[in-house]
């Protein structure tokens, strides 16, 4: 099912991660959608654009991710 979306794949029958690198910690995040064709390319073009927002220097972890802010890496997690 999954047609090569990098850093997206099946995790179960009702979801999927994406991962990505986020101040230097590999971050994986799981999404709760059956992991269909379109929400594969969904989930891809969403890892696109924290890509997109990470390389900006704009991404907010908390805001993508509001279920998970006490797991999020933070500024003060880099020294």
């Amino acid at each position: 099912m999954n047609k090569g979306f990098d850093g997206v794949r099946p995790a179960s029958e009702s979801s999927i991660e994406i991962g990505f690198f986020y101040q230097g910690r590999h971050c994986v995040e799981r999404i709760r959608v059956k992991p269909t064709a379109a929400n594969l390319k969904r989930a891809a073009e969403r890892r696109t654009a924290i890509l997109a927002a990470i390389a900006r220097g704009d991404f907010d972890y908390a805001a993508e991710f509001p279920k998970r802010t006490a797991a999020a890496p933070s500024a003060k997690d880099e020294t």
